[in-house]
């Protein structure tokens, strides 16, 4: 009887612990704790933007509205974020564009290797209608906001002791990717043996040998230390990602109106610091690395584009909305 009491005491207390009910967060006199959660550790661009935005918006709102941080996963992985995001346990993330691939598979294009030219042609797209289709979708479906879309650095394969240069050098490379279509089929078609693993289990999947590479930006190898486990950084820059800041859509709309207008300014504001963060800290990274013993590889990197953009919408018709592709591609 004690243990079955303690277990279900257990129990309560680990969802009253992760509930994140507006009950639990505001007190007597309208102020309010927020949880963001992200998975990204300390010593990179993502987290010192998330430390600026919660300064702002304790600033903006006069105190009313306190951001409580939780990086390096503490809460859990991408796809678990997610969830408890959607369902109000955690109410603020900030992450990739994963999201989309799980929840809104139509969009899942978003997330293809080589898609966009450059910096300039992703802010085109993701700020202008694309992304707020995007935006809307994942509000309806998910109950989730995407306040903004911040800069992440691009996104390099990595390998234990093989240099890739062509894409003929992947053949058989045991490859760690998110558990997203996309990805993997982007890199089954370059030759590489993928195998979808959390972020969590990257560091020791390499170690043990249960993958050969992976790839990530620059402050996830570093902050992570892959570096540890990886010996070659290969400049492919093949995905110019970004970083969703995203809220529950139930909680923003509780918000007064004042403090939902200070929250979507100081995503902004935020998001241009780490748009500049990106820049100075995607330098330093490489330096670091080089530093730590790490080799980095030029690529043909046309060769890969031109194997992806070719094939990869075949493999997705059906599946991508009609002309999505093709839509991101063409933005001027």
């Amino acid at each position: 009887m004690l243990r079955n009491w303690f277990t279900v005491s257990a129990l309560v207390t680990l969802l009253l612990v992760t509930s994140g009910c507006p009950q639990s967060q505001s007190s007597g006199d309208g102020s309010r704790e927020l949880k963001l959660a992200y998975v990204m550790a300390p010593g990179g661009p993502a987290h010192e933007a998330a430390e600026y935005f919660a300064q702002l918006v304790g600033e903006k709102t006069g105190g009313k509205i306190t951001v409580k941080l939780y990086p390096s996963a503490q809460l859990g992985n991408d796809s678990e974020l997610a969830d408890l995001l959607s369902a109000g346990s955690v109410d603020l993330v900030l992450g990739g564009t994963a999201p989309i691939g799980w929840s809104l598979p139509q969009y899942g294009a978003i997330e293809a290797p080589f898609a966009f030219r450059d910096y300039e042609h992703l802010d085109r797209v993701l700020q202008g209608d694309i992304g707020q289709e995007i935006a809307d979708a994942m509000s309806e479906k998910r109950g989730i906001k995407i306040l903004d879309w911040w800069h992440r650095g691009p996104r390099y394969l990595t390998t234990t002791n093989r240099k890739v240069t062509k894409p003929a050098d992947l053949k058989g490379l045991k490859l760690r990717v998110p558990q997203l279509q996309t990805y993997m089929e982007a890199w089954d078609i370059l030759g590489a043996d993928t195998t979808p693993i959390t972020y969590s289990e990257i560091f020791m999947s390499l170690k043990q040998g249960i993958v050969e590479g992976q790839e990530n930006p620059l402050e996830v190898i570093y902050t992570s230390s892959f570096h540890e486990v990886q010996k070659y950084v290969m400049k492919t820059r093949h995905l110019l990602g970004v970083y969703m800041l995203m809220v529950n859509q139930a909680t923003f709309d509780a918000l007064p109106q004042d403090q939902q207008n200070a929250i979507l300014e100081t995503a902004v504001e935020a998001g241009r610091r780490e748009h500049e963060l990106m820049l100075k800290y995607d330098q330093q990274f490489s330096t670091k690395l080089k530093e730590k013993g790490v080799q980095f590889v030029d690529v043909d990197v046309e060769a890969f584009r031109t194997a992806v953009l070719s094939e990869l919408p075949k493999r997705f018709k059906g599946k991508w909305a009609p002309g999505f592709f093709e839509r991101i591609v063409n933005t001027k």
